[in-house]
């Protein structure tokens, strides 16, 4: 883009004015454009490289782009939100999308011709095909991820917190000790001790003078709040990102399952987009590499203590190689014990509440916390405890109404601390006397061992899909899971087999039957009504053979298969059933021989017919037919080479022409299938939430593929087997002893039974292909629902406990998952010993 000089005047006073020295700017330039300053713009000061910067820009048509990395290198610069800059940006991101438009792509120089041209002309056409609208979808999936960022954040957990209650105002202070500033080996960085902030500053407010690259870490005691904090953060700056689309998308993540399988934060961030937001892990992966996102974590001190100081390399990694912006929240102490310091630019700590905001904050809420409010002024245990947000609320809610010598009372801390969660768990019990569905004990008992497991796996946001055989207790719980399992899988087998089986015999047979009858019978009422009854028939014979089959047979091999699945797996499976039948139930073995690892659950697959098109037009008529004729050629070639006569006869007589086209449908047919399969995709974020959401996604898919994959492999092996072997071979014979419409008409008629076993073939051994995309986690999931529900772990319907448990205010809903209202409380109930 060309600009004039009056804006180029106003661009360079905006850069001069956010990024005032050439530290900033290069710090720009390389974290969100990843260019090298002194490679693109040299210069002896400041004006004189900004400059020299638009100029580039200028030239190699980047403007826009220049200012976006501005923006969000500093977005609370007055400079850079004028209008007139606004204007500047749409003025070179309109030109640009013009210059691209006007030469979608070419069909060759006019000087190919023949094949060269059509090739080009070909390829003109996928890629012309292979353009999408990217902009309206990404400003779809990125207005997804805020929505539910929003909804599970700021609506679900800081609207409904604890913290709401607590009218006070927390008061921050910087700690430059806490962190190592990468600038403190260049400037003099001054004082590190610890210095007050003033009273009302804001967190948004610290971290927008942060400036560039803003990193900023967290820290408090227990209870202070500090996830609040940076949920109020995170609301803050949703509210800019709604209204300027070059904001950076903030996400807010919990670090404790990091340490799980201490990837790459990228690939954990990857990771827990697709867990937690429902992104599939393709557009996960571009939003976290192209710094697309600003991430909020919180729970460094939930990481588990082992790994927390590799928690904490592997942040400063990802920080330097993306130059990415990051907020980190911590106990105070959990962090200091560490040997690792974050290389942050800024580090503040919540201060807890004093005596005097205490004791205004329980005048202020009315007579009902008399008792508590004498007892506070001479208790100093209390007063303690007090000095937390958390424990203050917990105060007003447990004690409300209580009179001053009813109040527990002991010198011990932790001991005061539990009769505090105590008295607020009885008090929530006593809250909502109606919908009691589940007795106190029962509810209890389950709250638990939930929060036993989620400290033992270092959870926060409980999911139900994300339940594991490692939470079974003991070797005969897994030795039952295990089992149930691969009786599962063998009931699964036999029954769909049987079904299938006999549906497709039965309505082949009453088809034919009817055929018969009504082509005899049927010059009076025709064909059509022939064919119509005869497939009713068919139908309803092949659901009573179908039915008769698969609930005679089909309960006995499902019961024998899975219970040799346990007892001998692959090998006498192989023995009895051959080769084929090996190949399956051998892949069946090894599935169950990791019955014990993690379930994994997959994502939603959508059919893209637009992206089936292409793979069609890539794979299923190049690479199919240029395959096929490839191994066409090669069978012709052995032949030759084995017997001469009979090639030469057989060519003769149309027999090479077949084999060409045999195989070259075979291999088509294969790429076509490719080509389908490559249209099942994960291209957009989904905006439903349910509980459990992960296993019906892998019912569907599971579904899904068994059936594509199911048909395709079915008349593919059926047209090999029947078509193509007796149109091929059978003529030949028929040319020399038999007339050749007689074995014509045979060869179409076997037509039918050779579809109808193709399609057999092709359900039954696509089976597998369902069961490990998505049929697999369904399986090992309703098993494990099976043992923990038959061991008083857990309810049948869980979803429905769980909103009971978050109407009483122990849990809070995130999205498909829960959290307990704060981590003190379920470490609370994590100590506790469940009742009988």
């Amino acid at each position: 883009m060309g600009l004039s000089g009056e804006q180029r005047k106003i661009l360079q006073k905006a850069l001069t004015d956010a990024f005032p020295n050439k530290s900033l700017l290069e710090q720009m330039v390389s974290f969100k454009l990843n260019d090298n300053l002194n490679t693109i713009a040299g210069g002896d000061n400041l004006n004189e490289i900004v400059f020299n910067l638009i100029q580039t820009a200028e030239a190699e048509g980047w403007v826009d782009k220049l200012i976006y990395a501005a923006r969000r290198a500093n977005p609370g610069s007055p400079s850079l939100k004028d209008k007139a800059i606004a204007a500047i940006a749409e003025a070179a991101t309109t030109e640009q999308r013009d210059i691209k438009q006007t030469n979608p792509g070419s069909m060759g120089d006019g000087q190919q011709a023949g094949i060269g041209k059509s090739i080009s002309q070909f390829q003109w056409f996928v890629n012309w095909v292979s353009q999408s609208s990217t902009p309206r979808q990404e400003y779809r999936n990125r207005q997804a991820l805020l929505t539910k960022v929003k909804n599970y954040w700021v609506k679900g957990v800081l609207e409904k917190s604890l913290y709401h209650q607590v009218l006070i105002e927390l008061g921050l202070e910087e700690r430059p000790d806490a962190i190592t500033n990468p600038l403190s080996e260049i400037i003099e960085i001054g004082d590190d001790s610890s210095q007050p902030l003033p009273e009302g500053t804001k967190v948004i407010d610290v971290f927008d003078q942060i400036g560039i690259g803003r990193t900023l870490l967290i820290l408090g005691e227990p209870g202070s709040g500090k996830t609040t904090t940076l949920l109020e953060l995170t609301r803050d700056l949703i509210a800019r990102t709604e209204q300027d689309t070059n904001q950076l998308i903030p996400v807010v993540f919990n670090l404790s399952s990091w340490a799980n399988k201490r990837q790459t934060i990228t690939d954990w961030l990857v990771e827990e987009l697709n867990t937690i937001y429902q992104v599939p892990k393709k557009i996960g992966k571009v939003l976290v590499t192209q710094q697309q996102l600003l991430p909020l974590l919180d729970g460094l001190d939930e990481v588990k203590a082992d790994y927390r100081d590799d928690c904490i390399a592997a942040l400063n990694t990802f920080h330097q190689k993306y130059g990415a912006e990051l907020v980190v929240c911590s106990r105070i102490k959990d962090y200091q014990a560490l040997s690792n310091r974050l290389n942050f630019q800024k580090a503040v700590c919540i201060r807890l509440l004093s005596l005097e905001q205490v004791c205004y904050y329980l005048d202020s809420v009315g007579d009902d916390l008399t008792g508590l409010r004498t007892l506070i002024a001479e208790d100093t245990v209390l007063q303690e405890l007090a000095q937390s947000p958390l424990m203050l609320n917990i105060m007003t809610l447990a004690y409300q109404g209580v009179a001053v010598e009813d109040l527990p009372r002991t010198e011990v801390v932790e001991e005061r601390r539990k009769q505090l969660f105590d008295a607020y768990i009885e008090k929530m019990f006593k809250r909502r006397k109606t919908n009691q569905r589940y007795k106190k004990a029962q509810v209890k008992h389950w709250l638990i061992w939930m929060a036993k497991r989620m400290v033992e796996e270092s959870q926060t946001v409980f999911l139900i899909e994300k339940m594991q055989p490692s939470w079974l207790r003991n070797r005969k719980q897994k030795q039952i899971y295990w089992l149930s399992v691969g009786l599962i899988f063998g009931l699964t087998f036999g029954l769909m087999t049987g079904l299938t089986e006999g549906l497709t015999k039965g309505l082949v047979v009453g088809l034919i039957i009817w055929l018969m009858v009504r082509l005899m019978y049927g010059l009076k009422f025709g064909l059509m009504e022939g064919l119509i009854v005869g497939l009713m028939f068919g139908l309803m014979v092949g659901m009573m053979v179908g039915l008769m089959e698969s609930l005679m047979f089909g309960l006995m091999e499902g019961l024998m298969f899975g219970l040799m699945g346990v007892l001998i797996k692959v090998l006498a499976r192989g023995l009895m059933f051959g080769l084929m039948g090996g190949l399956m139930f051998g892949l069946m073995g090894g599935l169950m021989g990791g019955l014990m690892e993690e379930i994994k659950t997959v994502e939603m697959l959508q059919v893209n017919w637009k992206k089936i098109l292409i793979h069609l037009l890539k794979f299923g008529l190049m690479i199919g037919l240029i395959f096929g004729l490839m191994f066409g050629l090669s069978l012709w070639f052995l032949f030759t080479l084995e017997s001469p006569m009979q090639t030469l006869i057989f060519a003769t007589m149309g027999g090479f022409k077949l084999e060409f086209m045999g195989w070259s449908i075979v291999w088509l047919m294969g790429g076509l299938m490719g080509g389908l399969m490559g249209g099942l995709e994960s291209s957009e974020i989904e905006t439903k939430i349910s509980p459990n959401q992960g296993i019906w996604k892998s019912v569907r898919n599971a579904i899904t593929v068994w059936l594509m994959r199911g048909l395709m492999v079915g008349l593919m092996f059926g047209l090999m087997e029947e078509l193509i072997e007796r149109l091929m071979f059978g003529l030949m014979e028929g040319l020399m002893e038999r007339p050749t419409k007689e074995l014509m008409f045979e060869s179409i008629a076997g037509l039918i039974p050779g579809l109808t076993e193709g399609l057999m073939f092709g359900l039954m051994f696509e089976l597998i292909a369902g069961l490990l995309n998505g049929g697999k986690a369904c399986i090992q999931h309703f098993s494990l629902r099976l043992v923990l529900y038959r061991n008083n772990y857990i309810p049948w319907n869980y979803a429905r406990f769980l909103d009971y448990a978050a109407d009483r205010i122990f849990l809070q809903k995130v999205g498909g998952g829960y959290i307990f209202i704060h981590r003190m409380l379920m470490e609370h109930f994590a100590e506790m010993e469940p009742e009988n």
